[in-house]
C-alpha cells in the first residue's frame, strides 16, 4: 500500500505501520528497505515533491530484527586440512570448471565468493603483497554481471597476501585464459561469468565425500575469520580484511570465537604483568 501512494501524500503515520512490519526480516533486509525510504524521500525534497522529509523525524528510526541470529558454522583445524588435502591432491584439469582455485583463495583470504569470481588478473599485486577486491558478480533483472563495487562501500579493500594464499594466486595467474570479460575465473563452457551458487554446489559434494558437514561455501570466510581470531589478529584489523562496515559486525558475528578465547587473553594478561 505504502509503495502505491504517491509520496506527496504519505503521512508519517503510515511509515511507522510499514516499519513495524519489517522486524520479520533480517537485520540486513530491514537496512536495505529502511536505506531505500531515506533515499526516496530525501531525493523527493530535493525534486520539490516534498516541503519536509518524514525521515528526519526521530520516532521513524531503523527497527531491530526479531529473527534468531544465524550460527556462523567454520571448520575445524582437522576439517580444514582434511579439505586443503583433497583440493590439492587431484591434478587440476586445464580450463576444467572444478572451481578448486576459487575455493582455496577463499579461504585464505576470507573473500565472499562473489568477490572471488569477479576478480581480474590485474586486481593481484605482489609488489605490494595485496589482493584489490572492488567488484563482485551480482544478478539483475534476468542476466548475471559484474557489478563495480561490492555488498557495502567498506568492501572495496586491500587484501595482503598470506603465503598461505599466494600459490594460488599464482596458479590462477598460470591457469588465467583471456576471455571478453577479462575474469580471472570464466565459464568457458557456457561462455559466461561463474556464479556462487555453481561453486558452491561443487563444494558440498567434496565436503559429503569427506564426510565434512555441509554449511555451504560461505563458511569458507567464516573459517579465515575464525583462523585469523585464533592466531591473534586484531578485531580492527579483521574489518578491514572482512570488508565489514564496522567493527560491531566483526564483534556481533564472531562473538562465540572472541569468547573461547577469554583463556587464552587471561593467561597471555597474567604473564604481561608478571613480566613487569
Amino acid at each position: 500500500r505504502l509503495g502505491q501512494t504517491p509520496v506527496s501524500e504519505i503521512r508519517k503515520e503510515q511509515i511507522l505501520g510499514y516499519l513495524r512490519m519489517l522486524p520479520k526480516y533480517s537485520d540486513n533486509t530491514i537496512s536495505k528497505f529502511y536505506r531505500q525510504l531515506k533515499t526516496g524521500f530525501r531525493v523527493a525534497q530535493e525534486k520539490g515533491m516534498i516541503e519536509k522529509n518524514p525521515m528526519n523525524d526521530s520516532k521513524l528510526r531503523r527497527p531491530k530484527s526479531s529473527k534468531a541470529t544465524k550460527e556462523v558454522h567454520a571448520l575445524t583445524l582437522k576439517e580444514q586440512k582434511r579439505l586443503v588435502n583433497y583440493l590439492t591432491s587431484k591434478s587440476y584439469r586445464f580450463g576444467s570448471n572444478d572451481y578448486r582455485l576459487q575455493i582455496l583463495i577463499s579461504l585464505f583470504s576470507g573473500m565472499r565468493m562473489g568477490e572471488v569470481n569477479a576478480l581480474h588478473p590485474e586486481d593481484i599485486d605482489f609488489k605490494k603483497g595485496v589482493v584489490h577486491v572492488g567488484r563482485t558478480v551480482s544478478r539483475g533483472f534476468n542476466r548475471i554481471f559484474i557489478k563495480d563495487g561490492t555488498k557495502t562501500p567498506a568492501g572495496i579493500r586491500d587484501i595482503p597476501i598470506s603465503n598461505a594464499l599466494r600459490p594460488w594466486l599464482e596458479k590462477a595467474l598460470d591457469e588465467f585464459q583471456e576471455n571478453d570479460l577479462g575474469l580471472l575465473f570464466y565459464n568457458f563452457r557456457a561462455d559466461g561469468i561463474i556464479e556462487s551458487h555453481q561453486v558452491n554446489s561443487y563444494f558440498r559434494r567434496v565436503c559429503m565425500k569427506l564426510e565434512i558437514p555441509i554449511y555451504g561455501q560461505h563458511c569458507l570466510r567464516h573459517t579465515f575469520a575464525t583462523r585469523c581470531i585464533e592466531s591473534g589478529v586484531r578485531p580492527v584489523v579483521l574489518k578491514t580484511w572482512l570488508g565489514h562496515r564496522d567493527i560491531h559486525t566483526t564483534m556481533d558475528t564472531y562473538t562465540d570465537v572472541f569468547d573461547n578465547l577469554h583463556d587464552d587473553s587471561i593467561s597471555a594478561f597474567d604473564s604481561y604483568l608478571g613480566a613487569i
